[in-house]
């Protein structure tokens, strides 16, 4: 491609001053930093406040906030927000069309409001540590539809916003835009996936109905377990998949020795005991589900190598199969079977104790140690912590 400039066309940047140039190129450093981050990132969260801890900085605004439209309620949400009552107005939703964020919305044009008081859209602060006196208000689009709107509020060390403030805010909107709306084609995608994961799930459930709850209460257990370690979050949810899929291989487990009223015979356990390739097998012909593969083949593994399918010992099992391992274990333990009663909570965690370097990993059951000493180990607790992480996500 040929980029040689036009000898006819004037350079516009010869006719701004040292200083405004400075600050221009300055701008588009920021948005170039902005779009890596964009391209290489899947948490927008935390790229969207990137931007906004930019967009503050040059145009020297106290706070700011980006709000998504909402298509089914025909409203606006906060999808970020910051300052110091961000914690008061987080759930604050508005309906397209009311207010001056949601009247940029309707029309998607920006707007600059320098006195909140004259301006009949606006009705007051909602908390009376803060005082909004001034609003830029830039919408962000997406194919030319509005999917979200960015708001500056209070210039810094002058009364107004500028008109070169509003300009700054629509380069900064351009690839915001389109970061939502590709945030929401990849929750739509995820949503899709985890109904095919629990889908799963519930398939071996249903085969083994003395087993209802095992799976729900084993990934449950698994995030108590991953988070109490000091998981991320990514690395959250990929245990999260793979404690739902954990036994997906009892799919191809006969029903005579899935569903026996008594303890399985030599030849019967060598049969179960496959469930753990074939689990592996079945996962790993889903591209999406190869990441999740060692936890869904190893959690029968054991850290003295008398484990199976394949005998590994120690640092050779993958840590989430050592977290699956403990929380499998342990509501196997707790919950009765046709050939035997449930232990009771005390004597689960005794095994999982005495199985710490022989059976478990140490530092998977110490974690189940300071869960069972603050009483965290729990269904009510996990169900808690899967909400703070997931929301309302579908499925296991």
């Amino acid at each position: 491609m040929d980029v040689t400039p036009n000898p006819h066309t004037p350079d516009r940047r010869q006719d701004l001053p040292p200083r405004e140039l400075k600050k221009r190129l300055g701008d588009y450093e920021s948005l170039l930093e902005i779009g890596v981050e964009l391209a290489s990132s899947l948490d927008l969260n935390r790229v969207l406040e990137m931007a906004l801890d930019q967009a503050e900085k040059l145009c020297k605004a106290e706070t700011s906030s980006i709000w998504e439209v909402d298509d089914e309620h025909n409203d606006l949400f906060f999808r970020v927000v910051r300052g110091r009552v961000a914690a008061d107005i987080r759930n604050l939703r508005i309906p397209i069309g009311e207010g001056i964020v949601g009247s940029v919305a309707k029309s998607g044009d920006a707007e600059i409001v320098n006195d909140t008081g004259v301006d009949p859209r606006w009705h007051g602060d909602l908390s009376s540590t803060f005082q909004t006196r001034a609003i830029l208000t830039v919408p962000l689009k997406a194919h030319g539809r509005v999917v979200g709107v960015m708001q500056l509020l209070n210039p810094e060390g002058r009364d107004t916003f500028s008109n070169d403030d509003a300009e700054r805010m629509r380069l900064f909107a351009a690839p915001l835009g389109q970061a939502i709306q590709n945030a929401r084609l990849f929750s739509a995608l995820k949503t899709k996936f985890l109904e095919t994961v629990t889908v799963l799930a519930e398939a071996v459930e249903k085969r083994d109905p003395y087993t209802g709850g095992h799976v729900r209460r084993v990934v449950l257990y698994s995030l108590l377990l991953g988070h109490e370690m000091g998981l991320s979050q990514e690395e959250l949810e990929k245990l999260r998949i793979a404690a739902a899929l954990h036994d997906v291989g009892k799919i191809a487990v006969p029903d005579r020795v899935l569903r026996k009223p008594a303890p399985l015979d030599a030849d019967e356990a060598v049969m179960m005991q496959r469930h753990t390739v074939d689990g592996a097998d079945i996962v790993g012909r889903v591209p999406e589900l190869r990441e999740v593969l060692p936890g869904v083949r190893s959690h029968h593994e054991r850290i003295d190598g008398r484990g199976y399918p394949d005998g590994l010992r120690d640092g050779e099992i993958p840590r989430e199969a050592r977290i699956i391992a403990v929380a499998d274990t342990y509501d196997a333990m707790t919950t009765s079977r046709p050939y035997r009663d449930a232990l009771p909570h005390a004597v689960a965690v005794a095994e999982i104790r005495d199985g710490s370097g022989s059976q478990f990993g140490p530092e998977v059951v110490r974690a189940f140690d300071r869960l069972v000493d603050r009483k965290s180990l729990s269904v009510d607790a996990g169900e808690e912590l899967f909400r703070s992480l997931f929301g309302d996500s579908v499925g296991v």
